[in-house]
């Protein structure tokens, strides 16, 4: 029941948005595709999450993800990158938001698939700091993605996607 309502509400989200003229889906670009396998394998690697600036255009009904630039960690949360070096690092022009790793598993099993709360207050504070809607990415798989655009004017959550 609970996951039918869920379905449902994202349905009607999307169908909102998508019936006010917003994007419908994410597309990458192969310079950005193989850039975020690349981001995905050193994660892997590394037994830790990656993160990295995000290029995108929205055009019509697809968001289109250019370039991604990795960030170095330098400490900062369980990421290795803090939440100001990435909100002053992914800003505009450049930039139009943020891509992470999921490596971890949900009981040991499955990743977590979708952007975790702490996840929401930093896309929250990009938007608050750049004043504009921001493209924003979680990988959980090799081939996997969640993607969102969120900001000053809302929200919009597309469906699982492969890069």
């Amino acid at each position: 029941m609970i996951r039918a309502l869920a379905v449902l509400g994202f349905s009607l989200a999307f169908g909102l948005a998508a019936h006010a003229g917003g994007p419908g889906v994410f597309q990458f670009e192969p310079d950005a595709r193989d850039a975020l396998h690349l981001l995905w394998s050193s994660s892997l690697a590394s037994r830790a999450e990656r993160v990295a600036c995000l290029a995108g255009v929205i055009e019509g009904d697809t968001v289109r993800v250019l370039r991604i630039l990795p960030l170095v960690a330098t400490g900062g949360d369980s990421l290795g990158i803090s939440a100001k070096a990435s909100l002053e690092a992914c800003g505009p022009p450049s930039w139009q938001g943020t891509v992470h790793t999921h490596i971890a598993m949900r009981a040991g099993q499955r990743p977590y698939s979708s952007f975790s709360g702490a996840d929401r207050g930093v896309m929250l504070m990009w938007g608050q700091r750049w004043k504009a809607t921001g493209i924003f990415c979680v990988l959980f798989s090799s081939e996997q993605a969640h993607c969102e655009l969120d900001g000053i004017d809302g929200s919009l959550i597309f469906p699982t996607t492969q890069y």
